[in-house]
């Protein structure tokens, strides 16, 4: 009995080390502080733009940026703003125009695109293999 309850203390312990040391990507919602915050800290502006009932864009979230060792890269290159389509606070649509959801923007201080626009279900091998390639 000892034993079972230790190594259920072992294992207890062990998750919760491992969900501490997980590190989540810290998301804006407004795309006017995003990129405000992206001037202050002279990085750059990940926008992410997502879909209502689209099983792809939480396929995404749940996936390519949950509990994935590059999201401290993320936080550390870039501001990320999560946007859903139709929602209330302005983004430059104009400017992050698309049909096809989820979409990935990168761009730098000028609001220009740095690397290539990602569109649709991106997996984390892919995504990790993006970031190693332009950043």
């Amino acid at each position: 009995m000892y034993r079972y309850v230790m190594i259920r203390y072992i294992i207890y312990l062990i998750l919760l080390t491992l969900s501490l040391s997980a590190e989540n990507i810290r998301w804006f919602s407004n795309y006017d502080s995003a990129h405000t915050q992206a001037l202050k800290e002279n990085k750059i502006l990940m926008v992410l733009l997502i879909k209502k009932e689209s099983p792809q864009s939480y396929k995404m979230l749940s996936t390519t940026f949950m509990n994935q060792d590059y999201n401290k890269k993320i936080n550390s290159l870039f501001v990320s703003v999560l946007i859903t389509k139709g929602q209330k606070e302005t983004y430059p649509i104009e400017m992050l125009y698309t049909l096809e959801y989820p979409a990935i923007f990168f761009l730098d201080k000028n609001e220009l695109f740095i690397g290539e626009t990602l569109f649709g279900y991106i997996s984390p091998d892919k995504f990790k293999a993006y970031l190693n390639l332009y950043f």
